[in-house]
């Protein structure tokens, strides 16, 4: 019984959080979207900054979705190329980028993705790419970069416009969770793609299964003591 109930609770304190998805950037702007950097023929450095305030609590991340429900172009194909993504823990946010790449880089940076996202397209899909290696983020450490290195694309499928948040009557403003940097150092304070962060779960202790835990010690603790008591 003492290691039914120990085992119980070593279980429960190491559970894995239920999977779930966060999307940043909701409502999307009406009207509108922009291609860079997966829908056109874009080639350089992109980053994208995500307010750490935006997401509920740490999340292991394991795939990103970008949307196309706005604006239709007809588009038929994503454009071929190589995408690199890497995710990091950034200080920078929505309204402090650096128009120089690496000074926005932060600590735990991590290449999670390196390789073509072609396939076909209609308007409405969503561009789901799949992290070849998962970050786990935590809000409480700073605020998420998205950097993405891009060689070698084309856009024959035609061009892709994603949804954005942050555009309002033809400025990039009244956002206050995004903030991007692009080409030779552009930067578009409270501007960004709608993004989807998909979680699988996270393993680690939570406070209640902690808790628990605890209770499971406790509990065979004194089933130990009443055993000694009564031999």
């Amino acid at each position: 019984m003492r290691r039914l109930i120990f085992g119980a609770a070593l279980a429960l304190a190491w559970a894995v959080s239920p999977a779930q998805a966060e999307i940043i950037g909701l409502p999307a702007d009406t009207g509108t979207g922009n291609c860079f950097p997966f829908g056109c023929a874009y080639m350089g450095e992109y980053q994208q900054v995500y307010a750490s305030s935006a997401f509920s609590g740490a999340i292991a991340i394991t795939s990103l979705e970008f949307y196309n429900t706005i604006s239709d172009n007809g588009a038929t194909a994503m454009n071929s190329g190589t995408w690199n993504i890497s995710l990091s823990t950034s200080p920078a946010n929505w309204n402090s980028l650096s128009s120089t790449f690496a000074s926005n880089i932060g600590t735990g940076n991590t290449l999670v993705f390196s390789g073509n996202l072609s396939q076909a397209w209609a308007f409405g899909d969503t561009l789901v790419v799949n992290l070849t290696t998962p970050f786990t983020y935590d809000p409480s450490k700073g605020n998420l970069l998205m950097d993405v290195s891009v060689s070698g694309t084309t856009n024959a499928g035609g061009t892709i416009y994603f949804d954005t948040n942050g555009y309002n009557g033809g400025g990039f403003n009244g956002d206050t969770i995004l903030g991007r940097v692009y080409n030779d150092g552009v930067v578009n304070y409270g501007y960004g793609l709608v993004t989807g962060f998909n979680d699988t779960g996270i393993s680690v202790p939570e406070p209640l299964t902690l808790s628990l835990f605890g209770a499971g010690l406790a509990g065979a603790a004194a089933m130990r003591r009443r055993k000694k008591t009564s031999a």
